[in-house]
């Protein structure tokens, strides 16, 4: 008896490789993924700006150069069209100072980094009518000062050409990977979020014409493969680790070989000693097993120096 589709993603030519560095941005998937790669021992940086879950408040990043154009005012709190809640400052002048920085440790992270993984998580925005593009976050503004659209597949493709444009200037050789978060928005409604995923399953395919980008179905691997809600978890829109960990897997068959995925696995292991909780801390084998996993790690560390640990 046959329970599952056969579905095997295509393998990518460029490979992720032990001492690579990986940017990733996008929706909350994009946190989870960038938590599986350090785990993995690659260096890591997600998500500068916070999550952001738009194609086009993510392009934001690179388009709009004067980001001091995109700070207001909440009661005490300065905070960005731009980013989200969690990059916020107390100081105009040393918040546009913070932003400053975080752009260039974006750009700094993408010239340092082999691959950039980009997450789309919605077609629906909200538009802000002074600001005259989506933003990252509404930040509890009224709602009057926005529009809520379904952003159309052409203007979220022109967007990310012009900032693969400036991705590549940062960094030519990069390899970019597009993906479409399987967390369901079923706020909007499930017609609503399917019509979004739709779109943005078709922008990532017009986005991905070169050698230089590539599609990974993160969203096809749990929607389609595993397709139960017992992969979900109790709010039934957001992927359980199992989910993660199934796609995190999948993401390794297609950019690495089995030589690296064999280091990941041992760096993995090894991480799950150093978690291991002693029943008894103070006895001698607690003391015993500790310098052993010490010494485990050490020699791993000096055959692989590369792995980020």
């Amino acid at each position: 008896m046959k329970l599952q589709l056969d579905f095997t993603p295509d393998i990518s030519p460029k490979k992720i490789t032990t001492g690579n560095k990986i940017t990733l941005l996008g929706s909350c998937f994009s946190d989870e993924m960038a938590g599986q790669f350090e785990k993995s021992g690659f260096k890591v940086e997600s998500n500068h700006f916070g999550t952001i879950f738009h194609p086009i408040a993510l392009a934001n990043l690179f388009l709009i150069e004067d980001v001091n154009l995109s700070i207001i005012q909440r009661d005490d709190l300065f905070l960005s069209w731009m980013a989200a809640g969690s990059v916020y400052g107390l100081n105009k002048e040393s918040f546009f100072k913070s932003l400053v920085d975080l752009r260039n440790e974006l750009k700094d992270s993408i010239k340092k980094s082999s691959f950039l993984f980009v997450t789309f998580g919605t077609a629906y925005g909200y538009e802000h009518k002074e600001f005259n593009t989506v933003v990252a976050n509404c930040h509890k503004f009224p709602s009057c000062e926005f529009d809520k659209i379904l952003s159309s597949i052409g203007e979220m493709e022109q967007s990310w050409e012009m900032a693969l444009e400036k991705i590549y200037e940062i960094n030519p050789e990069i390899q970019v990977v597009f993906t479409v978060s399987p967390v369901r928005h079923s706020k909007d409604g499930l017609v609503e979020n399917n019509r979004s995923k739709a779109r943005l399953i078709e922008v990532t395919n017009r986005l991905t014409i070169s050698e230089k980008e590539w599609y990974f179905p993160s969203y096809e691997l749990v929607v389609d493969v595993l397709r139960d809600y017992r992969f979900y978890k109790e709010d039934l829109v957001h992927p359980t680790q199992q989910a993660i960990d199934f796609v995190y897997y999948s993401v390794e068959h297609v950019f690495m070989d089995s030589d690296t995925r064999e280091i990941t696995r041992q760096v993995r292991k090894l991480r799950e000693l150093t978690s291991h909780k002693l029943l008894y801390p103070e006895s001698i084998k607690s003391s015993e097993f500790e310098l052993n996993t010490k010494n485990k790690i050490a020699k791993f560390l000096a055959e692989y120096p590369l792995v980020n640990w």
